[in-house]
């Protein structure tokens, strides 16, 4: 997981889909379900903290130019999921998203093709490619 990401979680069975990931620490991690950018200026209204021993999956949505399958998840029956401090900090940087003469911005999306565009508009996720903008389910 990388800071100012965007993921699909399942937590302890609840869905937090298009979760923009804030900030991880040495236990836990911290998302916002409810992100999105006025001009340039992002806009966060809540926040929202996990233990990274909570039953914890990542679904990756599988949607290329269009063509979207079945979701598939990553999760902590499989794997051990675990914070690793690094020296070297990552995170990623905010979309910039042009539509004809429109720019809008957005962060970067974790799908099972890698990370796409994605932005929000009135509450609403559109996941963003060069075939068009296609709105995503929330929950």
């Amino acid at each position: 997981m990388v800071k100012n990401g965007v993921y699909d979680f399942v937590i302890d069975g609840k869905k937090y889909f298009q979760s923009l990931l804030l900030n991880i620490e040495n236990n836990g991690f911290w998302i916002t379900t409810n992100w999105e950018f006025n001009q340039d200026n992002q806009m966060i209204n809540d926040s929202l903290h996990f233990n990274i021993n909570q039953d914890l999956s990542i679904r990756c949505l599988t949607i290329d130019k269009g063509v979207g399958g079945l979701p598939f998840k990553v999760d902590n029956k499989k794997y051990n999921i675990e914070i690793v401090k690094e020296n070297k900090y990552c995170r990623i940087k905010n979309a910039v998203i042009t539509t004809g003469k429109e720019i809008a911005m957005g962060h970067f999306y974790f799908t099972g093709y890698g990370w796409k565009m994605l932005k929000m508009t009135n509450g609403k996720p559109f996941l963003c490619e060069e075939t068009g903008e296609y709105i995503l389910r929330r929950k």
